[in-house]
């Protein structure tokens, strides 16, 4: 089962004690929500990811992504490891998922695919 949830949402599913197996991040690079705040992958991955990370159960996956073409895949990294460390989460980088061949780009590949192994141990 997959279903999109909104950023206030996390917290509350959070805050019920729900976990899951897999948790997939593929939020948009920029965006403004609700409230006119503006979002960006660039500078606000951390704090995603530290809202996700407790609603993955322990051994469970996270997956992060993103396909910004300006962020440099170490940057992105840090940024995830910041937000498992804000929440509190051990996360291990299991994977670096290239994108499969036929997606063809010029250049550096802009998406990242990175896949955490989040414990509680």
């Amino acid at each position: 089962m997959s279903f999109y949830i909104g950023f206030d949402w996390l917290a509350r599913l959070a805050k019920r004690g729900e976990q899951f197996d897999i948790v997939i991040l593929d939020p948009p690079s920029t965006s403004v929500g609700k409230k006119k705040k503006r979002w960006s992958v660039k500078s606000d991955m951390a704090e995603l990811v530290s809202l996700a990370a407790p609603l993955v159960k322990n051994d469970g996956l996270l997956f992060t992504t993103t396909n910004s073409a300006t962020l440099r895949t170490d940057r992105f990294a840090s940024m995830c490891k910041k937000g498992l460390s804000d929440a509190g989460v051990m996360g291990k980088l299991e994977r670096v998922s290239p994108m499969p061949y036929d997606y063809v780009s010029i250049g550096p590949q802009p998406v990242k695919n990175l896949v955490w192994k989040i414990s509680r141990d």
